[in-house]
């Protein structure tokens, strides 16, 4: 059965694409079980191979690990369920929200947008104008921590098209539309 995307459409000049729940919480189950796995097989090897305190050790030291490991993931993945619509693409501008707050980029501070093709499934890749054009002035970091500005800048915006709930097709339309031709989605 197609998929067919929800993207919520708020006006002609605004385009709010909702984060796509059910697949996020599919692979964070996925997820959870690969971990699962994983410590299952270092515990079994850890019995065949050691006997006593230092299986024992080896069996805390796993736990404490694996606790602490998918306690973060999870702390992560419930953050990322709270952002409704992860990417907004608007007449002005592009904006970026995250757990750590919104990032508005005026098309003209968008020096690139495009689809990467990844082991994972493709990932939109937008990148801005480079911090010493002037251009870069004009983006509103409303990001709680300072250091997701200098990431944006290093590695761009991405975005995993599993987790978006658009289509390919409908967000390289989107894209061209609401930046009145201005960026084009490679």
């Amino acid at each position: 059965m197609p998929r067919t995307p929800s993207a919520a459409r708020t006006s002609p000049a605004e385009l709010d694409i909702p984060l796509a729940r059910t697949r996020l919480d599919r692979a964070a189950a996925i997820m959870l079980v690969g971990y699962a796995v994983v410590l299952s097989a270092l515990v079994a090897v850890a019995t065949a191979l050691l006997e006593g305190t230092a299986l024992l050790v080896v069996l805390v030291v796993l736990a404490v690990a694996w606790l602490v490991h998918i306690g973060l993931y999870l702390l992560a993945w419930s953050g990322l369920r709270k952002v409704a619509s992860p990417l907004g693409l608007h007449g002005d501008a592009l904006h970026a929200r995250s757990p750590f707050g919104e990032v508005v980029a005026p098309w003209e501070a968008v020096a690139s947008a495009v689809i990467e093709p990844r082991w994972r499934g493709p990932m939109l890749r937008v990148r801005l104008v480079p911090a010493g054009d002037p251009r870069h002035a004009t983006i509103a970091d409303g990001s709680r921590d300072p250091r997701l500005m200098r990431t944006i800048d290093r590695r761009g915006m991405r975005y995993s098209l599993r987790v978006l709930d658009i289509a390919e097709a409908q967000l390289r339309e989107a894209f061209v539309v609401q930046s009145a031709g201005r960026v084009q989605v490679a």
